[in-house]
């Protein structure tokens, strides 16, 4: 795993986990792209080219990891490619991505390097551990597609390393493994993405992160700021973040980059890829209902509500996100009651079963008691607004202006070298 605080000088190995407790899955199916090229190591005893099996199940029954193709059950089961390179892949079959949000689906996803099942919590769990730029070759073309620009796409993939190496947030340390492959960390879907423009965008960015006061930056970053991004702080607790600050994310006309005058609407979906739902993220309008917010209250906050009387904006930070809601209800009695919901995610994730695109919006109430969401944005909309920097590398900005627009004062350095 990655240590915190240490800047490497040769690429380092990273351990994502592919299946969490969480996602409930109880089998999954393994493919080989050559069998005699792999090996299974279970407990101290290690299988040799998988038995000259394509494709194998593995399940987990009662607490253990139960593979009747290969008469295997054990608590632990590793796949190992016996020939370095990146000719060997896996695939498997249903992999959770959009994890918890509104576009969440299944997958079929194929991956370097070593996978290693394991039982955690008496769930099944999945952790691919590979060198970080097959990680990388990956990530930018899973985040966006590779229908984008080359500029947005180098620019992207020196964010995803800069944001990992950091190694802030460290939400999955005890699972053992230094990030996940969706959206709670940053998008990885295996080599179903990785082109040959993902390819070209990691060869040409090698060791390459954004660094201020001499460490790699906690390089952030969102689908859509709205045209403006928004502070650190305002999102996340702890102390102001110098190049995470709020910018106007505009061009010399005033022009949102992140617009639809930029970035056409109908254009959108071609370069967001094809885990996203289409929409109109810019601004939009969403709908809550009654029944949809009284029952987000009782099985997110353990709150009896008979009616939400009012929808109120307290707190709200540069870009116009809410940071504080209060929210008032009646209860069974027909009492009146306030409470206060903090931060934007938990204001997004009341608001809609779906997960609302972002916490920008302003409130109106309709004769039939629903509240009307006016909203803008994607995101939390700190750093690099991603639609924004599609938007930048299409009117012809180069990497480093682009990645100096959302991160003030950073440098670019290389780390490490082929």
């Amino acid at each position: 795993m990655l240590t915190p605080g240490l800047i490497p000088n040769k690429e380092p190995l990273i351990r994502v986990g592919l299946i969490l407790p969480e996602d409930e899955i109880h089998s999954v199916s393994i493919t080989f792209s050559d069998s005699q090229c792999f090996e299974i190591e279970t407990g101290n005893q290690l299988h040799p080219s998988c038995k000259n099996n394509d494709q194998f199940n593995l399940s987990l029954v009662d607490g253990k990891l139960v593979t009747p193709e290969l008469e295997i059950e054990d608590t632990a089961i590793t796949i190992i490619p016996s020939i370095p390179g990146e000719n060997l892949f896996t695939t498997l079959d249903g992999i959770t991505a959009g994890r918890g949000f509104h576009w969440e689906k299944k997958i079929t996803a194929s991956y370097w390097g070593v996978l290693e099942f394991s039982v955690k919590d008496g769930k099944l769990m999945c952790v691919n551990e590979l060198p970080l730029e097959h990680y990388l070759k990956c990530v930018a073309t899973s985040e966006m597609s590779a229908q984008c620009p080359p500029e947005f796409l180098k620019t992207q993939t020196i964010v995803a390393r800069s944001w990992l190496l950091a190694n802030i947030e460290q939400k999955h340390r005890r699972f053992g493994f230094d990030i996940c492959n969706d959206d709670c960390c940053q998008r990885y879907q295996g080599m179903v993405h990785c082109t040959e423009a993902s390819i070209k965008s990691a060869d040409a960015t090698f060791g390459q992160v954004i660094m201020f006061n001499d460490q790699i930056c906690d390089a952030r970053y969102s689908k859509s700021c709205g045209g403006m991004t928004e502070n650190y702080e305002n999102v996340w607790k702890g102390n102001p973040v110098s190049y995470l600050i709020s910018v106007e994310d505009v061009d010399t006309k005033g022009n949102a980059f992140c617009s639809p005058e930029i970035v056409p609407e109908e254009r959108l979906k071609t370069y967001i890829g094809n885990v996203d739902e289409q929409g109109q993220y810019f601004r939009w309008t969403y709908q809550v209902k009654q029944a949809e917010l009284i029952q987000s209250l009782k099985e997110k906050r353990n709150i009896i509500a008979t009616k939400i009387l009012n929808l109120i904006p307290d707190q709200t930070g540069a870009s116009g996100r809410i940071i504080d809601l209060f929210v008032e209800y009646q209860d069974l009695q027909g009492n009146s009651h306030v409470i206060e919901i903090h931060s934007e995610y938990e204001i997004r994730n009341i608001m809609s079963p779906s997960f609302l695109y972002s916490s920008a919006f302003s409130v109106e109430k309709t004769e039939d008691s629903n509240f009307l969401l006016h909203g803008k944005g994607w995101g939390h909309g700190v750093g690099l607004c991603q639609i924004g920097a599609l938007g930048m590398a299409i009117s012809g900005y180069g990497v480093e202006s682009i990645l100096g627009h959302y991160y003030p004062e950073v440098k670019l350095i290389r780390l490490y070298s082929k």
